[in-house]
């Protein structure tokens, strides 16, 4: 190991400063080198800044080939207070009327009065005779779902555990002291709209519906009109299927952690017939959850838990059988694993392993809104509905026909235009400010010794000017502006006789006349004006042709010549960041495979190769440094040696 000396030699050199100042000298030529890498780097990001607009502007000028933002159409109702209405590109211009006859509705009831007025009210204080365990089955648009009822329950409890199964049977209750009643809510409106309720009764057929929910129908459970007096009435008794094995950890069990492969679980019922997937991270809650919401569940047939935590299946229609089988073809007994693997009870009403249970039973429905367009009829299941490309939402009924007026929205294809107008004005803007951007040629990358030397603000000062005029006169970005004020003066072939060939002809060009007063020239390197007055009367009375001018395609790859500005300038503005993507990269661009970064990687390995001979030329001019001193050492101890002899 060599022995390196720094700081004052014998001989009174300063070896670390004497050394610091050859290699000063020696990095100028790798300093010039980095100064040129930074310059390309700060070139490189210029180019990608004014791509990164090219691509926006692009994008606008893509909207702009498409015909329907020309087709912008505007729609009134004559009153709104009935219907209002909005208009998409299909609507067709003209006087239209629309009566509206029903509106939709959801399905909803209101129990009668409790006569307890509190949520902390037991069900067996609003009916003393209940007092034994029940279900309610709870049906509605999305599926059917079954929870236990207890007398000891309070209606707070109650009403909880309605809302519960709301995500899987579409149906809320609610409960309001102060009035002291139920309010029972489907979540949509029409027809598939629905609240089925079904609640077992007690042995002597006591209606609980009637007599714990306090809800009356007519004698088919039939919507009624509001204020009408109710009743419900019980049902046939209905089937109730129960498992035999107790998930002990209630819905949360798992129905078998160490399954391997997916099982199929099959049920046929009520004339529907489907597969459940179970898999080892399946629990009996999940497994419950998807018979209910399926069409199975819809059909009336629910899943549960009874109160020993074993699956149990209510269906009120005792005559219609309920089958089970393991429909994966191995030797896994899924029946057995789920405890529904006994032979099904006979359905027989009369049968002692199967006797059956009461339920009382409440249905009503939604009801559809009904309109007359034009004097035809049409239903819908929601007060919100399309005709003609018209988005209508109705309010109330109408004694008689309310008029819809169509007609062209002039504005919005107008602040169309204007927005990708002032998109394209920007982006030139930007364009033609780098071009002409002054070069401070005295001011260069500042070296690492250099900024050592300077405060923050001097060095930021420095780097602005340094910065500048990177892209001045650059041939790949004067040439895509050359392309786009071409794109934009160019008339446009192949268009009918008679209709405007060129955008001047519609108010958009490189001068604005307004009056007497011109302005705009050729100094300002294609910025386009829109003469406001003149563009919004060809919007209105030639629309097809302000729309041809920005949308025609004649299918021709090699001109575009028959093109539409915005597909023209759509083509020129890709292309020009292909080309600028090649030159300069994109931000996750590898140096190889863009001009720039090869010439970057070039200059890395070349100054990472002249650090390697400075650290080499560092060390020598040390070793130098150290050999002369022992030298001087030696020298020294030669001389006193001889000076001794000669005393």
């Amino acid at each position: 190991m060599v022995l390196r000396l720094s700081g004052f030699s014998n001989s009174g050199i300063d070896i670390d400063d004497t050394v610091k100042k050859l290699m000063t000298a020696a990095k100028i030529p790798q300093d010039k080198l980095k100064q040129q890498k930074q310059l390309l780097e700060w070139q490189r990001d210029d180019y990608r800044a004014i791509n990164t607009k090219i691509l926006n502007f692009r994008s606008a000028a893509t909207d702009m080939t498409r015909q329907g933002t020309f087709q912008s159409k505007k729609s009134s109702s004559a009153d709104e207070s009935v219907f209002s209405v909005t208009s998409t590109a299909t609507a067709p211009e003209g006087i239209y009327s629309l009566k509206v006859n029903k509106l939709a509705t959801s399905a909803s009831v209101t129990s009668e009065a409790t006569g307890k007025s509190s949520e902390a009210a037991l069900l067996k204080d609003i009916d003393p005779t209940f007092t034994a365990n029940t279900t309610l089955s709870i049906g509605g648009e999305k599926g059917t779902a079954t929870i236990t009822v207890k007398p000891t329950d309070s209606i707070a409890v109650l009403v909880a555990s309605v809302n519960g199964k709301s995500s899987t049977t579409g149906v809320t209750m609610s409960y309001d002291a102060t009035i002291d009643k139920f309010f029972f809510a489907s979540s949509s409106t029409g027809s598939k709209a629905a609240i089925d309720l079904k609640m077992g009764s007690e042995e002597n057929g006591h209606n609980l519906l009637t007599s714990v929910l306090k809800l009356k129908g007519d004698a088919d459970n039939n919507p009624v009109t509001p204020n009408t007096p109710l009743s419900t009435d019980v049902v046939d008794k209905g089937q109730t299927l129960t498992g035999t094995v107790n998930f002990t950890t209630g819905s949360a069990t798992l129905i078998d952690k160490d399954l391997t492969t997916v099982q199929k679980f099959h049920m046929e019922v009520n004339g529907k017939s489907l597969d459940y997937e179970i898999s080892k991270t399946t629990t009996v809650g999940q497994l419950i959850d998807q018979i209910n919401s399926s069409d199975i569940g819809k059909s009336g047939v629910s899943a549960y838990l009874d109160e020993n935590n074993k699956i149990a299946f209510n269906n009120p229609d005792q005559t219609k059988p309920i089958t089970f089988s393991d429909a994966t073809v191995d030797s896994y007994s899924l029946l057995d694993k789920l405890g529904v693997s006994a032979p099904i009870p006979s359905h027989d009403p009369n049968s002692p392993t199967n006797p059956g249970k009461d339920y009382s039973s409440f249905r009503i429905t939604g009801q559809k809104a009904q309109i007359e367009f034009n004097g035809a009829t049409a239903d819908y299941d929601t007060n919100t509905f399309a005709i003609s490309g018209m988005n209508i939402t109705i309010k109330k009924t109408s004694a008689t026909a309310v008029n819809i007026t169509n007609t062209r929205d002039v504005d919005t294809v107008f602040n169309s235009i204007k927005s990708f107008v002032d998109k394209y004005n920007e982006l030139i803007d930007t364009v033609n400010t780098k071009t002409s951007e002054k070069k401070y040629k005295d001011f260069t990358p500042l070296t690492d010794e250099q900024r050592e030397a300077m405060k923050e603000d001097q060095i930021t000062i420095w780097e602005s000017k340094a910065k500048s005029g990177l892209l001045r006169s650059d041939s790949l970005l004067t040439s895509g502006l050359s392309n786009f004020r071409q794109a934009f003066s160019s008339a446009v072939d192949g268009l009918p006789v008679g209709n405007a060939k060129t955008l001047s002809q519609i108010g958009i060009s490189t001068a604005n006349i307004s009056g007497k007063s011109i302005s705009g020239s050729y100094l300002e390197n294609g910025k386009i004006y829109i003469d406001d007055d003149k563009l919004k009367k060809a919007i209105a009375e030639k629309p097809d042709e302000v729309m041809a001018l920005f949308t025609a395609n004649d299918g021709v790859k090699d001109s575009n010549k028959g093109d539409g500005l915005a597909r023209r300038l759509s083509d020129q503005a890709d292309a020009l960041f292909k080309n600028i993507s090649s030159k300069a990269g994109i931000t996750n661009s590898v140096d190889s495979s863009y001009l720039m970064g090869k010439t970057l990687k070039d200059m890395n390995k070349r100054i990472d190769n002249f650090t390697d001979k400075l650290e080499a030329l560092e060390t020598r001019y040390y070793n130098q440094f150290t050999a002369m001193e022992k030298y001087m050492n030696q020298m020294t101890a030669q001389s006193a040696q001889l000076t001794q002899q000669m005393g």
